[in-house]
This record gives C-alpha cells, structure tokens and sequence, in this order.
C-alpha cells in the first residue's frame, strides 16, 4: 500500500559554515540598516526602513536555499523487531526465592504470552538474537533448548552492535531480555547513550534486584605455589546480599578430605566477613582446594557458595634427618654434599663412640646430648622429607621395635622416604633382619643370625649402571646418555659392600657388580619410597673432576637426585603427565602431555585415563608423538576436578610410583558471571528511558511495554517542483527595494 505526501523542502539545505555566514551576514545587514538610519528622529519609519532591508535580505537567502516542493511516495511495511536474549552463564542461575533458571523463566515468559508473541510476528518481521561479549543470530528453537554459556556479559558492546544493524535498515526495534548483570559496567554512567541510540530499547528484567538475596564467596586469595611442609595462607571473602548479621561455617576441602572449618560472621553494615585458612601441603604436584559455604534459608543463588583454587606445590627445603652410627669418610663427605645443597634443611645426629669403647673418664665427662629417641621417633619423624641411615646399629641406644615401627609406619602410611647405607653396622650387619625396618628395605636380609664377617665384605669391586640405571633420571649426571654412561664405566672401584639375600619384588637396581650384586636398589613401599646404597665407600666418587672447577660433581649430583626421587620431584619421574593449563572453560579442550622419562618404558604400553567430575572414567585416546612424548586432549564438558592418571601397562602387583603419575585441572563457572547476585535491573531500566524504550519484568505482562505496532513507512520515490523562480517572488523582491529606496529618498535619507 503506497501513499503521497507533500512537503515543503530547501534543495540547498544550509550547513553549519553557511549556517554561520548567513548568521553573520544578518548582523551586519541589521547593524548597516541601524546605523543608515540614525537620523531619522521618528522610530516608526526606523522601524520600517529597518523591516524592508532584512525582508530584502532574507527573501535573497531563501531564493539562494532553493525551496521546492517535494511530493513523497511511501510503501507500507512491516518494521524489523529484535528478540534480544543475555546468553550469558549467569542466566543458569536462580532469578527469584522459586528457584527457577533465569533462562527458564524467560523461556516461561514466552510461552505463557504466546498470544502476544504470536500478534507482534503478525505486524513485525521477528528476527532473535543471544548476546554474551557479542551478538549473534539464532532461532527461536535454539533459545528455548540451548544452555547459556558465555563467559562474560558486555551489554555496551550489544548495543552498539544493535546500532550498526539498525543504520543498516536490519533492526527498527528492540525488546531485551537480560539479568542486567554487565561484567564491564560501562553504561553504569554513560549520559550519551540516549543521544547515540536511534530506536526504542525495551527491556525485560527476570526480577528487581530486591528481590534477589544472595550469600557468595565474593574472593579467595592464595598464591598458585606453595612449598612443601610451609605454611600457606589461604584468606577467603564471603558477602551477602538482602541478609544481615549472618554467621555461617566455611570448610575447606582437598578433594574429598577435609582440610578445616572455620565460622564466619557477616557485618549487618558492610554485608562482609573473612577467614583466613593455613595448609601445609605435605606432598608435592599440583592440589585442587576448594573453600565451600552452606545455602542458607533464601539464598537464591547457590552456584556461587564454593569456590576452588589450584596450587602447585614445590620443594623449597628438603628436610632430612641423617643419623650415622660414627665417623667416617663416607659419613663426612656425605654430610658435606648435602649441607652444600641450598634446598637441603639438614639435621645431623652422629655417634661418635659406643657404649663397649675403651675410654678414661666417667660418662658425664664423655656425654654430650643424649640420643632423643622418643622426640626422633615421636612427633618430630613426620617433619622431615628424608630419613637416613648410615652405618647405624640401632641396638645400643635404647631404640626398639616400637620406634623402628614408627619408621615404618612413616614410609608406608605417611608418605615418608627412608635411605640407608652400607657399612658394617648396617642392614644383616646392624642386625635389621627381624625389624619392622626390613619390611620396607628394598632388598632381602638373611633371616638367620650371621656375622659381620659374613655380611659385610671389604672385597674392591667395580659400579655398573643395570640396564636400568642407564636410563633412570637418578644417574642422569651428564644429560647426553652415552657420555654419561661412559662416565660411570669409568668410575674409580668401590670397597667393601654389604651382602643381601637378594631384591625384594619390585626393587629396581641401578647400580650393581659386575657379578651382580646390587648396590643402589629403589622400591616403593606404599605411599613411601625408599633406597639402599650396600657400600660405605661412595666417598671415594668425590674426587672425580674435581679439578675441572666443581665441587664433587659426580658425587654431590648423585645423591641430591637421589633425594628428590626419594621426595617424589616430578622431574625424577620415569613418566610424567602435564596439562597446558591449571584450570579451563566450559567448551575447551585440555591438551595432555605425557613425556617418558625411563627410556625402559619407551617400548611399554602406556595407559592413560581421566577420571570426570561426575565420577566416570574415560579412557584417553593416546597420540605418540615420539620416542619418548605422547599427547592426548579431553574435552571440557562438565564443571569440576578432573583427575588424570597415566602409568605403564604392567599388572598392579608390580606398579610403582616412578612409571606412573598423576595431575588434576579445574573447571569452574566464569567468575564474572557468578559473583554476587549478578542482576541489575536499575541498569535495564535506565537503558529503556535513555532510548524511549520502556521496562517490565517477567512477571508483568508484556502489554505494558505499548508496542507500536504501527507499519514502517519506507520512500520509494518523490517528486520535486521548485518555487523559487516564481514570477512573484521577483516581484517581491523589486518591491521591497524599491519601496525601501522610495522611503529612504522621501525621508531625506540617501
């Protein structure tokens, strides 16, 4: 349907210079007709004379203008109407006390005004829209079963993009549906909005923000790494929202063991409360805390009562404890190579004679310290790293199988390491066979009473790297693998060894005889790990390249890696498994990297799962990138931990910490979008007034918005007919000047 209107218009429409010189031009017209005219006692014919000279001069600007006009032709149409839908995470949350999804009650919003909708697709053409950081065209099918997921809400950025399309002729109207909660609060205070939009902005709020009572974690500080056995400081926030002088418990968890319970009160003034949590991580890798309040009676949004937080806990100090049953070179220059490690806490205890010595004078004279049995073995055995014993008889100073226990139970429930090296009072020779302390020892004992003759040989032999040893991360001295290996061939000869049964199952030699008597055994034993050096003479690898300008090279490297394996250092590990990143978003991928660190491995299977926050576990589809590196990728499609382990494809009878290895990430709602009540209706309103748009919630019918639905007139052509070269407009204008010209002439002017 088409129709016809007339206007009047000025072909050469001024612009703001013209505008300009035409204003100046007027001033001095007026001010040469006042000042013409200053003889004339009589401010009637002034006035007159005045009148007839700005006539003369406007009527000249309005033939310059070239006023016409114009006849249009209009075609009616259907204006272009954008459902605007926040697709922000935030719209999972609860909008009101009844619990439902603020995406669910804007889906309900549609359905129950269905009748509404359906008239407003009658007069518009209906385009729908979901916006997070930006824009984007969907259906209205896909509002009604897609999950919200962005990550961040930008309703400034919307809107501009909602500018663009309209000066395109792609949108004439708006009807915005959000929780008004924008992460970037740029329209907060933005006065120019109204000026910039040129269309109606109607919004749709899911509540009014009193209604909205919330309780969140509003911050958790930590730092990402912490040190083994330090204390860490973990402050966390709490806030609320419509409640006042709460006090609730706040836990903090690692995984599923509960690490503390602290109470908190929430000041009635400020709506905050703290607390503040110390750990002390007593292994190392990667922890997942997570700090978690309860929904109180009204809280609308539970989504924000827990927060986790990732750390990565380090050795800044290996403590050990290392007791030497009396001097020796191997004693001295051990204690010298750990003490020359800046990473090594170390406590000493040395026992310089025994109770069957020869000596003149009383005990009190002799005595130094006692030897602290209970404090070692007591509470004190669980803050070191390391235990180790060398050359120790433990039988003359009051230590039982209650302490050796404790020893045990250290190693094997606690997570403990425990090294004990050769000498004639050590392993058969310090009559450790029937204590709790050969449960642990990676090697065999002869159960039956022998002799230190029989136990202990001063036999000279040669070190040689096993099979194992050649490529175990422990005797990785010299980083290129066959000079390394050539290098230990080349070691000066030992001397004097201690004689074993034989290895436990599982043990792993790295060093052995040519006969193949072992000397450097691992094992693991439980949730410890331990180690067994079958000679008291490694002192003698002190000199080698010494001259080259280090300290005992060879000597200090092999025992300080020897106790970060002992420690579990990742870096020792014969397989070791890393993501990317601590932490992901919905919708990522997790790229995993397993490298194999024991070439041993190389040719094994390897075996790699992920455990998913809903307690299911996937099998990883492995990539093998080369020798001794494979990939793999998880997709992130549920929040949570997710706990990768990794290992050798070996029965569990024989499966080791050192080829198998473990991490965990996280996953966690955006924190933006889940932070405080995360609704703002004052900003949904403002933006409707700004724009000439109006404001409703879901619960008012949409009537209330007084839709227009008016159809969009659009030009499709016109006709213009000019006026100003008018047979009476020149006539017009010969009569002003000369009936100026005749005044002025009768009135004695010139």
């Amino acid at each position: 349907m088409s129709q016809e209107v007339e206007r009047f218009v000025f072909l050469n429409p001024p612009g703001i210079l013209e505008m300009v010189l035409i204003s100046l031009l007027v001033i001095i017209v007026l001010y040469s007709a006042i000042k013409s005219t200053r003889r004339l006692t009589s401010l009637k014919r002034r006035i007159t004379l005045i009148s007839l000279h700005l006539a003369s001069f406007s009527l000249i600007v309005f033939i310059l203008l070239n006023p016409a006009l114009r006849v249009e032709n209009y075609r009616e149409e259907k204006p272009t109407l954008a459902l605007v839908v926040d697709h922000s995470w935030s719209m999972n949350l609860g909008g009101d006390e009844e619990g439902i999804s603020r995406i669910q009650s804007v889906r309900n919003f549609f359905k129950k005004y269905e009748t509404f909708f359906s008239e407003l697709e009658k007069h518009f053409f209906v385009s729908c829209y979901v916006f997070d950081e930006s824009l984007r065209p969907v259906s209205s099918d896909f509002i009604n079963i897609s999950k919200p997921n962005g990550k961040n809400t930008n309703i400034d950025k919307v809107i501009k993009e909602l500018e663009e399309k309209h000066d395109l002729g792609e949108i004439d109207s708006v009807i915005l549906f959000s929780d008004g909660a924008d992460n970037n609060r740029a329209l907060e205070n933005n006065e120019e909005l109204s000026k910039n939009i040129g269309f109606p902005i109607d919004t749709v709020a899911l509540s009014l923000d009193e209604k909205v009572r919330d309780v969140w974690i509003d911050s958790l500080k930590a730092s990402q790494v912490a040190f083994l056995r330090y204390p860490l400081s973990v402050d966390v926030v709490v806030k609320s929202f419509g409640f006042k002088g709460l006090s609730i418990p706040i836990t903090l968890k690692e995984g599923d063991n509960l690490v503390s319970i602290e109470e908190i009160s929430i000041a009635s003034t400020s709506g905050e409360g703290k607390a503040t949590f110390e750990l002390q991580p007593t292994s190392v890798g990667r922890k997942i805390y997570t700090a978690s309040i309860p929904v109180v009676s009204g809280d609308v949004v539970g989504e924000n009562n827990q927060k986790s937080f990732v750390v990565d806990v380090i050795i800044n100090k290996i403590r050990v404890l290392h007791i030497a049953g009396s001097p020796s070179w191997d004693v001295k220059f051990l204690r010298r190579a750990l003490k020359r490690n800046p990473s090594v806490d170390l406590v000493s205890f040395f026992i310089l004679r025994e109770a069957t010595d020869l000596v003149f004078a009383s005990q009190n004279e002799l005595s130094l310290i006692p030897f602290p049995v209970d404090e070692i073995f007591g509470e004190e055995l669980g803050t070191f790293d390391v235990v180790i014993f060398q050359n120790f008889d433990f039988r003359p100073y009051g230590i039982y199988g209650y302490h050796l226990g404790k020893l045990r139970d250290y190693v094997v429930e606690e997570g403990g390491a425990f090294l004990m090296i050769g000498g004639d009072k050590s392993f058969d020779s310090g009559n450790y066979e029937r204590t709790p302390v050969s449960e642990i020892l990676p090697v065999e004992l002869d159960y039956t009473s022998g002799t230190v003759e029989r136990s202990f040989n001063k036999k000279g032999f040669h070190a040689e790297l096993t099979k194992v040893g050649a490529h175990h991360p422990i005797m990785q001295i010299i980083p290129n693998e066959k000079e390394n290996e050539d290098n230990w061939n080349n070691m000066p000869p030992l001397d004097g060894i201690n004689e074993v049964e034989g290895l436990k199952p599982n043990a792993i030699p790295l060093l052995s005889t040519p006969e193949g008597e072992p000397i450097l055994v691992l094992n693991q034993a439980k949730l410890g790990k331990v180690a067994s050096f079958l000679s008291d003479s490694s002192w003698q690898w002190s000199f080698v390249r010494v001259g080259e300008g280090e300290v005992s090279p060879y000597y200090d490297k092999l025992w300080n890696r020897l106790l970060l394996w002992l420690i579990g250092d990742p870096e020792l590990k014969d397989l070791r498994v890393k993501t990317d990143k601590p932490s992901y978003n919905l919708g990522e991928k997790s790229k995993v990297d397993i490298r194999i660190l024991n070439r041993d491995n190389a040719d094994q299977e390897i075996k790699s799962s992920v455990t998913l926050p809903s307690g299911k576990q996937v099998e990883l589809n492995l990539e093998k990138i080369s020798a001794d590196e494979i990939s793999s990728e998880i997709p992130i499609e549920e929040y949570g931990i997710y706990k990768i382990n990794v290992a050798t494809q070996e029965t569990p009878q024989i499966q080791t910490n050192s080829n198998k290895d473990e991490t965990v990430f996280l996953v966690e709602p955006p924190e933006n979008e889940i932070r405080g009540p995360t609704t703002n209706a004052d900003l949904l309103k403002t933006i409707a007034q700004k724009t000439g748009g109006r404001f409703i919630t879901v619960k008012d019918n949409p009537d209330k918005l007084g839709t227009d639905f008016s159809p969009k007139r659009t030009i499709i052509g016109y006709n213009t007919v000019q006026i100003w070269d008018k047979p009476w407009f020149f006539i017009l204008l010969v009569a002003l000047f000369s009936s100026e010209w005749i005044l002025r002439r009768r009135w004695g002017l010139r």
